[in-house]
């Protein structure tokens, strides 16, 4: 199994490849054909903008207005089809294609923002999807770094937020080309005044950015980090809502996510002003350069600039102003996704998976472990095992005790490939686990532990997990782990829903519910961890009956507090300090007069 990464190593800071990789790649003729609608809106837009020179000129001076080459053309072609430009008429044609090519406009500007509609959909759900399933199978210890809420956090906000990045690189995008087209368009009205407005406009949007990004980018990690807090405190108050209320800490849990949600506060407001603030400063900057220029036209009429050509490229000013400012906008939008965007590469790109793939064995015969030592990457001053060496065959039955502590279910969770030793390995069938496929292994192996999930499903879903079992060889299960009559007598039956977490059902019931769900494929493995600690006396029977439905044909081994559960077993082996300290029959161990007994006369005095 692969080691963990370190989830706070440090990213690339270039975003820009990262959207070219999430975004634009993997549906590059949708976002070809989004820009070039962008491009055929922002054209029609400055077309219907440049009408307004001949607009006005025809209704100030017809005579010069025709001499222009556009409406010399539309004169003759008005006139070819017998529609001689007389009156009004010429100002009517002229308004209607206005009219027409803010239409077409209009209609380019819904197919490109369907486009990206489209787009956003799929990619939210392609990443989520993607996340989830790195999640599902990234390495047992990698995921014991986070919390549940934040895992939750972690697979539901960056596909939101990649989304939501979709809407904010549209924008820039679009605003983009809008700019570059009515720049192109006041160019051809005129060259300095040009220059003046494009100066003004990259010193607006450039500074502000320098200005704005970085402090946005550190206000969108407080917020990521903070709303995380706020899953995990919400996700532990409802799965341990009995907790809560035994404890009467309604109101402390109620404080401490008003105290999470007043320091969402200044970094939301402050988010918010550098994101609303450019609007401001680009309607101002547009109201001084259309004053500016106004003026400059009345008092230097040599300069060369005609009321309606100023009126076009004052248009265009307005164009641009809104357009700038959006970008700038945009732009503070996804510096505070910066942090929420940074996990997507990190659970995507740089989160360990466990291996795929690997060998197979349709008969296991025995499984033996080499002198595993193993510690947590946590505690690696502490080891949990030292130099355990053990053999497991086919039709035997195993039982590992000990103190609390001694290493009993981490070697449950070795055998599982949740863990890997750091010494030593295990050997199935002569086959080193680290080699296997770990998929196929597992789905050879009937588990049970002590804490025991049940999904928010129903009874004959929790027993068969979803696959196509019939109804009579989940009855058959449910039938060997003592809850068939049970299960029997609900009125639903089988299709009962136990809730969240199994909360219609006490704790034995859904004990015996992994039970069944642990002999229904007839596992090759048995493995029961802790399964009948401080349970009752029926679940204890439905091990017993367990244990002899499989055990000819299975490896068994039965993790045990509860030691009274172990007297029949073929072998019993002691851990102490990670390390078996003994080793025999139930009788054999007692003469011993060692930590077997003594752990059996504490148990039977319970």
């Amino acid at each position: 199994m692969e080691t963990a990464t370190n989830p706070k190593a440090p990213l690339p800071k270039n975003l820009l490849s990262f959207y070219w990789r999430v975004v634009i790649r993997p549906y590059w003729p949708a976002a070809l054909a989004i820009f070039l609608f962008m491009v055929m809106a922002a054209g029609l837009d400055m077309l219907s903008i440049g009408l307004t020179v001949p607009l006005l000129d025809a209704m100030t001076n017809l005579q010069r207005a025709q001499q222009g080459r556009f409406v010399h053309g539309l004169v003759e072609m008005l006139t070819r089809w017998g529609f001689p430009p007389e009156g009004n008429l010429l100002l009517f044609v002229l308004l209607a294609l206005a009219c027409g090519l803010f239409i077409v406009r209009s209609g380019f500007v819904l197919l490109h923002r369907f486009f990206a509609c489209w787009i956003g959909v799929r990619l939210r759900h392609r990443l989520k999807v993607s996340l989830f399933s790195r999640y599902l199978v990234a390495p047992y210890e990698t995921l014991t770094q986070w919390a549940r809420g934040t895992i939750v956090q972690r697979i539901n906000d960056p596909s939101e937020a990649v989304h939501t990045a979709m809407g904010h690189l549209g924008n820039i995008l679009s605003a983009t080309v809008e700019c570059a087209v009515m720049i192109g368009f006041m160019l051809y009205l005129s060259w300095w005044a040009t220059a003046i407005v494009g100066c003004v406009l990259l010193f607006g949007v450039h500074g502000w950015r320098r200005f704005s990004n970085a402090r946005v980018a550190a206000h969108g990690r407080t917020l990521f980090e903070l709303r995380g807090e706020e899953n995990k405190l919400e996700v532990d108050a409802i799965d341990g809502i009995k907790v809560v209320k035994a404890h009467g800490l309604e109101g402390k849990m109620e404080e401490m996510q008003k105290g999470f949600l007043r320091k969402e506060r200044s970094p939301l407001f402050q988010v918010e002003f550098f994101s609303l603030f450019p609007h401001f400063i680009n309607e101002v900057g547009a109201g001084i350069v259309v004053l500016g220029l106004g003026a400059t036209t009345f008092l230097f009429p040599a300069l060369g600039i005609r009321f309606s050509t100023l009126v076009a490229f004052l248009l265009a000013i307005r164009r641009i102003a809104p357009a700038a400012a959006l970008v700038s906008s945009s732009s503070v939008a996804l510096s505070s996704l910066t942090r929420t965007l940074e996990v997507v590469e990190e659970v995507l790109y740089q989160m360990a998976q466990e291996r795929a793939g690997g060998k197979t064995l349709d008969r296991i015969a025995q499984i033996k472990m080499e002198g595993i030592s193993f510690f947590y990457a946590s505690r690696p001053e502490r080891p949990v095992l030292q130099e355990v060496s053990a053999t497991f065959s086919r039709g035997t039955v195993t039982a590992i005790v000990g103190a609390t502590g001694a290493g009993k279910s981490t070697l449950a969770h070795l055998l599982l490939g949740f863990y890997s030793p750091q010494r030593g390995g295990i050997r199935v069938s002569g086959v080193d686990l680290r080699q296997m496929d770990l998929t196929a292994w597992r789905k050879q192996i009937g588990y049970v532990s002590q804490d025991v999930f049940v999904f928010n499903a129903t009874i004959g879903e929790n027993i068969a997990l979803w696959e196509e079992i019939s109804l009579p060889q989940v009855e058959w299960a449910a039938g060997v782990a003592q809850l068939h009559d049970f299960i029997h007598s609900l009125p639903e039956g089988y299709r009962t829903v136990v809730g969240d977490r199994g909360l219609r059902l006490s704790g034995g019931q859904c004990q015996r519910l992994a039970i069944a769900r642990a002999i229904l494929r007839s596992p090759q493995v048995l493995i029961f961890d802790e399964a009948t600690s401080a349970l009752d006396n029926i679940t204890e029977r439905a091990v017993y009956e367990a244990i002899n439905t499989v055990h000819r044909d299975a490896i068994v081994l039965v993790i045990a507090h509860r030691l009274s559960t172990v007297r029949n077993a073929d072998r019993i082996l002691v851990l102490k300090e990670g390390r078996i300290a003994e080793e025999g029959l139930h009788e054999e161990l007692l003469k011993q007069q060692g930590l077997y007994a003594l752990l059996y006369q504490e148990g039977s005095k319970c």
